[in-house]
């Protein structure tokens, strides 16, 4: 059981997410040039619209989702299986809508909310070259699980310009949710974040 001041849970299950498409999950393989990413970004976008135009099925990750040790998260509607571009290990699931991406994590854990968002933005803040963290608010998920929430800018060569961590801690499991968009795009899927969160499932 992790307990505070361990690794990130994250950080715990292998390579550190690196929500950017492409091959490789180790750190040096993101640090190619901006024209690359742009690239396989374009790629993506001909390969759904390909997949769009030849499949009948709704592509959408609509139905609940198992994350592990009894954490349950349903995708909102327009969201795909984003576990090709972002590597985030046993335990864990990743989604993507419009560049925006986001992933959930579950683990064993022994602290509090305070001590889990704590070590998660450790970890963050050393991969910003700036970055602003707004005072963390209380919140609640899964219906009535209190959370802490917290938003992250700033500049990095691995995570988009607008960030939000939101961490959860029932019956001995610690939950994370990490989102990361362009700048302006994180509102624009807020009200999917919310939704996501309060429906998801937690041990009690």
């Amino acid at each position: 059981m992790n307990q505070p001041g361990d690794s990130p849970i994250y950080v715990v299950r292998g390579a550190p997410p690196r929500p950017v498409p492409g091959g490789r999950s180790t750190r040096p393989s993101w640090r190619g040039p901006l024209i690359v990413v742009a690239i396989m970004f374009g790629w993506m976008v001909f390969t759904f619209a390909l997949a769009a135009i030849a499949a009948p099925n709704d592509p959408n990750v609509e139905a609940p989702t198992p994350v592990g040790l009894g954490v349950v998260v349903t995708p909102a509607d327009g969201w795909y299986d984003a576990g090709d571009d972002w590597e985030v290990g046993p335990d864990a699931i990743a989604l993507q809508k419009s560049g925006v991406y986001l992933a959930f994590w579950a683990s064993s854990y022994g602290g509090t909310n305070e001590s889990l968002l704590d070590e998660q933005l450790g970890y963050l803040k050393e991969d910003f070259d700036s970055i602003r963290v707004l005072p963390a608010s209380s919140t609640t998920v899964a219906g009535d699980v209190v959370a802490l929430a917290t938003l992250v800018t700033g500049v990095s060569e691995y995570w988009s310009p607008e960030n939000e961590l939101v961490v959860a801690v029932s019956r001995g499991v610690g939950v994370v949710m990490l989102a990361t968009a362009p700048s302006g795009q994180l509102a624009r899927v807020q009200g999917d974040i919310d939704a996501m969160l309060d429906d998801m499932v937690m041990p009690r």
